[in-house]
């Protein structure tokens, strides 16, 4: 009985100084996330939640703690903001931000069994697929079509020439399509 109290002291202050430590990581996060609706001093505060909720879960036979932790302060700290920065709440679900919000349920099951760096490489990657997907949709069919051959977007890159004889366009059509499509696209 008594060394199941210790091993409990121990994983106490074991965690504690896993915050301890991280909590630079959560401050730079935090800073990420500044002028969305909440003070630094609460983006600090919500992240640090996410951070004692990684060092509770993790598992040291998986990879990289500060790697997970990341991933724990960026869901707490974006779910802060979709839940406290509105006057009127609107359910994550509802919410069209360009950021990824991921759900902590899914955040730790998608870490099971895979290194943490790949599950961060994961997310960001989803999060950039977002972003893109985004700018598009403000285009013209035709546009988006045209950004996405000329850069690779889901399909081989092209040259401008091959998208000209695909469409059957104008090599100088194509370019202007592009130009206007990046000004829609900054706008």
């Amino acid at each position: 009985m008594n060394q199941t109290i210790f091993k409990e002291i121990g994983k106490m202050k074991n965690s504690t100084n896993q915050v301890e430590s991280n909590m630079r990581l959560v401050v730079s996060v935090a800073k990420k996330y500044q002028g969305l609706g909440l003070s630094l001093d609460d983006l600090i505060q919500e992240g640090a939640i996410g951070l004692i909720q990684a060092t509770q879960k993790y598992d040291a036979s998986k990879g990289k703690f500060s790697s997970y932790a990341h991933l724990w302060i960026k869901a707490t700290i974006t779910r802060a903001i979709s839940n406290k920065s509105r006057t009127v709440r609107i359910p994550c679900s509802q919410t069209a931000n360009t950021d990824v919000h991921v759900k902590v349920s899914e955040l730790d099951s998608s870490y099971q069994g895979v290194e943490a760096p790949v599950v961060y490489d994961k997310f960001e990657q989803r999060e950039k697929t977002d972003k893109v997907n985004a700018l598009l949709s403000k285009l013209k069919p035709n546009q988006a079509e045209i950004v996405r051959k000329k850069f690779g977007i889901g399909c081989n890159e092209m040259e401008t020439k091959e998208i000209a004889a695909e469409l059957g366009v104008t090599v100088q059509a194509v370019n202007k399509a592009v130009r206007k499509a990046i000004e829609v696209m900054k706008a």
